[in-house]
């Protein structure tokens, strides 16, 4: 005789956000948005914590190779900006709002030391690339692309070269400090 399978814990993910299942580092516990809030879950114990500070629904997700720094973007409207939100794991507290991008955040990517954040815009940003000095919380350097990429990420052990997937290949990228300019 067969039974049925008993339901032990839901999670309220939709899967509409690409990369939006985040596991932790830390190997305990799951990140993912649903809506303008980051839920951060425990595996075992299955207690959650919320990561509250957007306005608009999230588009985008990541954490820091250490885990002690997760970012977040978000999705608005035309004419308006879209915030990126760093925030302390830790603390689960918000570190940084940053602001220069426009509807929507795509895609963010730490650096290998978690020196620098990337922030790639859509569309209607002209797919603007922009590196954020982490600790400062400020825009170091940015740089529209002429063609439309989809996702930047930095390399494994670099905190200078990046890699861009376009519609039709991928680019690779470098930081030119002394240019002040990727």
């Amino acid at each position: 005789m067969q039974s049925e399978l008993e339901i032990q814990a839901v999670i309220g993910f939709t899967g509409k956000i690409i990369q939006g299942l985040v596991l932790h580092p830390d190997n305990e516990h799951i990140l993912y948005p649903l809506g303008s809030t980051i839920v951060v879950r425990h595996i075992i114990t299955r207690q959650q914590t919320f990561l509250r500070g957007h306005d608009n629904q999230i588009s985008v997700i990541t954490v820091s190779r250490s885990g002690d720094y997760v970012a977040s973007g978000q999705k608005t409207y035309m004419g308006f900006q879209a915030d990126i939100i760093i925030w302390d794991f830790k603390d689960r507290s918000m570190i940084h709002r940053l602001k220069l991008h426009k509807v929507l955040i795509q895609s963010l990517s730490f650096s290998f030391n978690e020196l620098y954040l990337a922030s790639l815009g859509g569309i209607d940003d002209k797919n603007m690339l922009i590196i954020w000095d982490i600790k400062a919380g400020k825009a170091l350097y940015g740089t529209p692309n002429r063609d439309p990429v989809n996702q930047v990420q930095f390399y494994n052990q670099s905190d200078e070269k990046m890699i861009a997937v376009l519609n039709t290949g991928v680019q690779i990228l470098t930081i030119d400090k002394q240019n002040k300019k990727v």
